[in-house]
């Protein structure tokens, strides 16, 4: 074969971590080009990052040799050394670091989901000692993820990516999601069911293109989500239309139920989420009298900070319930347990549990215990007659509250955190006030900061050393890492790395081994995989080449083993609510800012913010140096409607700042046919790969990132401590005029 022969391969797209399926093109040992892998069970085209694979794997402003910061954080100045020296060099911190201040003193960031680098963080940090690390599932999924598993003892977020049987699901809600834009695959199974006659109620304060077909759109006021969930539960327990007979056999707390339901009949939920009372009726009607209804997991729906954001979670686990939906055939079906591979057990957090030298739980269990280790502990002890080593996802339970890992940093408040690894997310640009992060991170008293990625980022740029990724086409991967499904699928590298590329995995094998884990990690991750397939008697490589492994669909597998749950049942005031200090029943409150719950702040910011919300061409923070992606999304948006654009001054695509008490940010203004008069959208997670480096600029991260002024106290996070994106108060003026006076005394 001449070295000038393209071959190809099969592989695995690089540009964000859902992981689909390519066939990769390649020449002299490159990739050259791709395209759609007909014969994948996953995907059977690319979408427009998909498209870009090349371009991103490639890309000039790739990293590509470990670096060491010389003089401050954030110059900009920095010295290649080689991968060794680096782990030799950062082991020794940690170990340093461990005897001083403990193994809990550790601190680990991750992003969205991107491969076995995932897992193999949660295997080090249980295996280290320390309980103070999260992924972007904190702000993605945890508040409803630990709502689900505390009310019917497992999740059921594989029902909404699994797509839409119209023979089985006659009525499908979609509900803190927009799909059209987050998910296109999924949407269009959703419009395929339609056409079909599957009925589609969609719940979003946005008009989009869910909403512009949905059967009936329930516009919200944003932040309102409980209380819209408890009037169509008023009218479903109140007209007897919940599943009598599940109700009776499998809950507890109905009666409790009932009595939160009827202080909010249709009238009084209309008040609240100006959502119209016939349309409440009407959607309650629908979902609660089909045959099978399915109601979609939500992003948004973590986001509505105190108060607000339980009842939000909790309503739409109790409008599953009591309509019998929970593992029904074309209903929410629990998301299989991963027991095909020995994942779990190559995680266990029994001995995170359990660990020999830890003594503390994570910096924020003192103020949500919901996600501790206590509560970890509690969860397996209610899951174990039915999951007996806990729910396959359960670094959900741990996730710490970003405000105190800083305030740990910044006060050694409750303990100190002295190190730092952030691997493939860019925190400044994902979490609530992310100027209280750039102080943590900026601060003498992080004595190690290491970033790992496939770009220099803003928060990478005040890392001191920086370590560079391989993406997918490089490394071998497994599909569903993350422990929240039993379907696994493998693909083997397309091409070797380039340069002086490391798996994500290799970071976590090459500090175990010179930490004292060496016995703990395969030295390859091929190795590790392998062990991983034991259960399954398969090797990777003949895995890999298979079809992977779907487990036959079950369903109401609660009459056999009951439910996830210290009862056995539905508990719909669930147990580990209450025995953490959680009131599940107190109903709905207002977000912490809104023109109801502080007219004081109204009257200076009178417009509702919401934040965050995806964008095909992106995946959140990632992708702005991609320039085929760029030109078809170039400048972050924000969302006004038209006659309040007016009202303002603000032409179509005109430089307009959005401000908070916090401070403010430029975007441009695109009129919004349909939003309400009184809420905004402004684009999350912005950066400019094009500005310089260096501070002031940190690639222009103070220009146009919401985050950095949406408040991250803990009076405004919700009951797990995430963020609070959606439901604020801000206003929004013309670049060019003079920052308005605040009228407050």
């Amino acid at each position: 074969m001449s070295t000038s022969e393209t071959i190809v391969k099969k592989g695995t797209c690089p540009v964000c971590g859902n992981g689909c399926h390519l066939l990769a093109h390649v020449a002299d040992g490159r990739v050259v080009s791709t395209e759609p892998d007909p014969d994948s069970v996953m995907n059977r085209r690319l979408c427009e990052r998909g498209a870009a694979t090349v371009e991103y794997h490639t890309h000039p402003q790739r990293l590509n040799y470990p670096l060491k910061r010389l003089g401050g954080r954030g110059q900009g100045k920095w010295q290649r050394i080689g991968w060794e020296q680096a782990m030799d060099e950062i082991a020794a911190t940690l170990g340093g670091i461990r005897d001083r201040y403990g193994t809990e003193a550790v601190a680990v960031l991750g992003g969205s989901p991107h491969g076995p680098g995932d897992p193999a963080a949660w295997k080090w940090c249980n295996l280290w000692g320390t309980p103070n690390f999260f992924h972007l599932g904190k702000n993605c999924g945890e508040a409803e993820f630990l709502a689900e598993c505390a009310v019917y003892g497992y999740d059921t977020v594989t029902s909404w990516a699994e797509g839409i049987d119209p023979q089985k699901t006659a009525v499908a809600v979609m509900w803190g999601a927009n799909a059209s834009q987050s998910a296109p695959g999924l949407w269009r199974s959703w419009r395929r069911a339609q056409e079909k006659g599957t009925k589609v109620i969609v719940v979003d304060p946005r008009p989009t293109d869910c909403t512009a077909l949905a059967d009936i759109w329930l516009q919200l006021r944003p932040g309102t989500d409980g209380a819209l969930a408890l009037g169509m539960l008023n009218v479903i327990i109140e007209e007897g239309l919940y599943d009598r007979g599940f109700v009776e056999k499998w809950c507890t707390g109905f009666d409790q139920l009932s009595e939160l339901a009827r202080r909010y009949p249709p009238a009084e939920a209309s008040r609240i989420t100006r959502v119209p009372p016939e349309d409440i009726v009407r959607a309650a009607r629908m979902y609660a009298t089909a045959r099978a209804a399915l109601l979609s997991y939500g992003v948004a729906n973590c986001h509505l900070g105190s108060g607000a954001g339980l009842s939000g979670v909790l309503g739409k686990c109790w409008l599953r319930a009591i309509t019998g939906n929970i593992d029904r055939e074309g209903g929410n079906r629990f998301s299989d347990w991963p027991q095909y591979t020995a994942f779990l057990d190559e995680v266990d957090w029994e001995y995170q549990i359990n660990h020999p030298i830890r003594t503390r739980d994570n910096v924020s269990a003192h103020r949500w215990p919901i996600a501790s280790v206590k509560a970890l502990e509690m969860y397996r002890e209610a899951m174990k007659k039915v999951y007996p080593k806990g729910w396959g996802a359960a670094q959900y339970v741990i996730y710490p509250a970003p405000y105190y890992l800083w305030k740990a940093i910044l006060d050694d408040d409750p303990y100190p955190i002295k190190a730092m690894i952030s691997q493939g997310t860019n925190t400044l640009c994902s979490m609530g006030n992310s100027r209280h992060a750039y102080d943590a991170l900026k601060s003498d008293k992080l004595e190690l900061h290491v970033a790992m990625d496939h770009f220099m980022t803003p928060t990478a740029a005040i890392a001191d050393y920086v370590l560079p990724a391989t993406d997918a086409l490089e490394r071998p991967n497994m599909i569903n890492m993350w422990g929240m499904s039993n379907a696994y699928i493998g693909r083997e590298a397309a091409v070797s790395p380039l340069h002086q590329r490391h798996d994500d995995y290799q970071l976590w094998c090459d500090l175990g081994a010179r930490l004292g884990q060496g016995d703990m990690w395969p030295s390859t991750l091929e190795g590790w995989f392998d062990r991983l397939l034991e259960p399954a008697s398969v090797s990777f490589s003949d895995f890999a080449r298979s079809w992977g492994y779907t487990p036959p669909r079950e369903y109401q597998r609660y009459e056999k083993t009951g439910f996830g749950t210290f009862s056995g049942k539905v508990e719909l005031a669930p147990g580990i609510f209450t025995k953490l200090g959680y009131d599940p029943m107190e109903g709905y409150r207002e977000p912490p800012q809104s023109p109801v719950s502080t007219p004081e702040i109204a009257q200076d910011y009178p417009l509702i913010l919401i934040s965050g919300s995806r964008v095909r061409a992106y995946h959140h923070s990632s992708h702005r140096q991609v320039d085929s992606l760029r030109q078809r999304y170039p400048h972050p948006l924000l969302q006004i409607n038209p006659a309040t654009a007016s009202g303002l001054g603000i032409a179509d695509g005109e430089e307009v700042y959005i401000e908070t008490p916090l401070g403010r940010v430029k975007q441009r203004a695109q009129l919004v046919e349909g939003l309400p008069p009184d809420v905004v959208h402004a684009d999350g997670y912005w950066w400019y790969p094009e500005m310089p480096e260096a501070e002031p600029s940190l690639f222009g991260v103070w220009e146009s990132n919401i985050d950095s002024i949406l408040p991250d106290d803990p009076g405004v996070c919700d009951y797990t401590g995430d963020s609070y994106f959606r439901g604020l108060l801000c206003r929004v003026y013309r670049a060019v005029e003079k920052q308005p006076a605040i009228k407050r005394t």
